[in-house]
């Protein structure tokens, strides 16, 4: 076939023109069909709810996941202790502030955390199998403790909640019967859970010693048995009942960590150790400047969750200032070399004996000096490389 010969086209063939779109080239209706896809996804991205609670909840669910994973992953002993396993299994959350919680004066009431998984009914359960039974000491004003018996105890509240108060005493057995140090330290060391009238409670520091208030478990919680002045066993139930359902109680330190105990390991789903967390976090954190928060197990590294960059960022600033400060604004020349003096040592220099000044600032005349030779040795090999060049 001649080049001069024309090709007659198949039918159904269209020419192909200038105008013409190559076949690896997508049609308009084909890209047309793809914006519409993409502005649906966009459309679906700004419909998807999102996650503004303070801890990603995805953050929290991983954390928790990779604790569990590190806790699974330790070997068993056989010179494991029978109790070893409760202790390293007990979840934490560390909560670091930029100022004291309670500032100069010590706290002798526990703050009262609500969670949406109390500690309380599963600590209770698990303690059927380990060394130590979950008990109830309840404490109550002399007069009082004769006007709630234990049919009465277990018909309101251990029968229809659970809740099973194991001994009740008053402030004048504390002072007589548990006087004597040991006999208190073997009182408290049997409870994993003390309850007190919150009208008696600041008295009780005295009544059971400082050592009491070390551990969150032999720290009294304040409740109220009555309304105005007249005991009620009805305010009394009531007043426990939310305690063991709802609440979490923590000590707050005079320092900037507080240690959070979440409870074992076994205790919870992951999902609860995670709603919990959530709560406390953000209940820690509109009360006190969090600057932190961490999770980890007893013997686990601790795992990141939070950080609060503008508690952060100010903490710098201020920091930034108070090193600003204590700066010299200008060098002070001793024995001919300047040296720089912090602002304690320029206010030494004023009411110091100009006969010893110079002993007296022996190290920074003698820094001064290094740092000159420094300079000099530096400004030497400058100008000998530019002499060579």
């Amino acid at each position: 076939m001649s080049k001069d010969t024309p090709v007659k086209l198949k039918k159904g063939a269209r020419k192909a023109s200038k105008n013409s779109t190559p076949v690896s080239t997508p049609s308009k209706k084909k890209s047309a069909s793809a914006s519409k896809d993409k502005a649906q996804k966009r459309a679906t991205a700004e419909k998807a709810p999102k996650d503004k609670a303070l801890i990603p909840t995805n953050r929290l669910e991983n954390a928790v996941t990779q604790l569990y994973k590190f806790m699974d992953s330790k070997p068993e002993s056989a010179n494991t202790l029978i109790d070893d396993d409760e202790l390293s299994r007990q979840m934490q959350l560390i909560v670091t502030s930029s100022k004291s919680y309670t500032g100069s004066q010590k706290s002798f009431k526990p703050l009262l955390l609500n969670v949406k998984h109390s500690i309380f009914a599963p600590w209770k359960k698990a303690s059927a199998t380990s060394i130590k039974d979950f008990k109830i000491l309840l404490i109550l004003k002399d007069q009082d403790k004769d006007k709630v018996s234990e049919d009465d105890l277990y018909e309101l509240l251990e029968k229809p909640h659970a809740i099973k108060i194991d001994e009740v005493i008053d402030g004048s057995s504390l002072k007589t019967k548990y006087k004597a140090f040991e006999k208190r330290r073997a009182l408290l060391a049997e409870y994993s859970l003390v309850l007190a009238d919150d009208s008696i409670v600041t008295t009780l520091p005295k009544l059971l010693g400082g050592k009491a208030y070390k551990k969150i478990s032999t720290t009294p919680i304040p409740i109220r048995t009555g309304k105005a002045g007249t005991f009620s066993k009805t305010s009394l139930v009531n007043a426990i009942v939310k305690i063991y359902n709802e609440k979490l109680p923590i000590l707050l330190p005079r320092g900037n960590t507080v240690n959070v105990h979440l409870g074992h390991a076994s205790w919870f789903e992951s999902s609860q150790f995670v709603e919990n967390i959530a709560t406390i976090a953000e209940q820690l954190t509109k009360a006190h400047p969090i600057r932190s928060i961490y999770l980890k197990s007893n013997d686990s590294p601790v795992l990141p969750l939070y950080y609060n960059t503008q508690v952060i960022e100010a903490a710098a600033s201020a920091f930034q200032k108070l090193a600003s400060a204590s700066t010299p604004a200008e060098k002070i020349t001793i024995d001919g070399i300047e040296v720089d003096l912090s602002t304690f040592d320029r206010a030494l220099l004023e009411v110091a004996n100009p006969d010893t000044i110079s002993s007296l600032f022996s190290n920074q005349i003698n820094k001064a000096k290094r740092k000159l030779a420094e300079n000099d040795a530096v400004s030497a090999s400058t100008v000998t490389k530019k002499a060579k060049n």
